[in-house]
């Protein structure tokens, strides 16, 4: 019995210390937080589409065509690629 009660105490400073330690790390955090809020990064500026984006779409067509003919081995004239 006498090991007993040695045990309890221990487990219960244990856990005693456990706690205020982790007390401790909370009240360190809360004081970062309060002496360096966080501040969202600005947005970042949306980037102007190019003039010719039209020649892009019909060379992205053409690779997808040309990448679906060789997938399938089908004859390129009786694939077609629709927008939508």
């Amino acid at each position: 019995m006498e090991n007993l009660g040695a045990s309890l105490v221990v487990t219960v400073i244990g856990m005693g210390v456990i706690f205020l330690v982790l007390g401790l790390l909370e009240a360190c955090i809360y004081i970062l937080v309060w002496a360096f809020p966080y501040v969202a990064p600005a947005a970042p500026k949306p980037k102007p589409v190019p003039a010719s984006a039209g020649e892009q779409d019909t060379e992205v067509v053409a690779a997808i065509q040309t990448a679906l003919t060789q997938y399938l081995k089908k004859d390129p004239g009786k694939i077609t690629v629709r927008k939508g």
